[in-house]
């Protein structure tokens, strides 16, 4: 008698929010070229340059930094992996658009935290929270996305001026 054992391996995200800011300090990991600069500008008094930070609550733990307890979303909605960049689509969901990579401007953060997964992660992608307001989409259907949408607008006035950045492992 011969048994069959099929695993299947279930896909998680990882979803961070940014914002285009010229605040001085960040929170999270950082990297010692912003750290420096920031603190040039301090002591010139001058403006900090406007670049892409973390929004995420970060925490310290086991010698590297998570958001996962305090993560913008945290969720397996497969309905919404396929809308956000194709990913685990029956086909049966348009997507918004590709896998767009890492921005080349994202935060130190965020590459922290791509680097960390090395490649297990795929898909990486991003959206600023105006294209996902104005993309006709209804996020209510999602579940659990569209308080994720509510808590991205109370990071800046402006949805041009915050983007949610994501990749997924399996």
């Amino acid at each position: 008698m011969c048994i069959y054992k099929i695993i299947i391996m279930g896909c998680d995200i990882h979803f961070y929010v940014e914002k285009w800011s010229d605040e001085k300090t960040t929170n999270g990991p950082s990297d010692i070229k912003d750290v420096r600069d920031s603190n040039l500008s301090t002591i010139l008094k001058l403006k900090r340059e406007h670049r892409w930070i973390s929004a995420d609550t970060w925490i310290e733990e086991y010698d590297d930094w998570t958001n996962y307890d305090n993560a913008f979303y945290r969720g397996r909605n497969y309905a919404l992996f396929a809308k956000l960049a194709d990913v685990r689509n029956d086909g049966s969901i348009e997507p918004l658009d590709d896998p767009r990579g890492v921005p080349e401007n994202a935060s130190y953060a965020y590459r922290h935290a791509v680097n960390q997964m090395g490649r297990d992660g795929h898909s990486h992608s991003y959206f600023t929270l105006d294209e996902l307001l104005n993309s006709g989409v209804d996020w209510t259907l999602f579940s659990n996305f569209a308080s994720t949408i509510e808590k991205m607008k109370k990071v800046d006035p402006d949805p041009s001026n915050v983007r949610c950045v994501f990749f997924f492992d399996n």
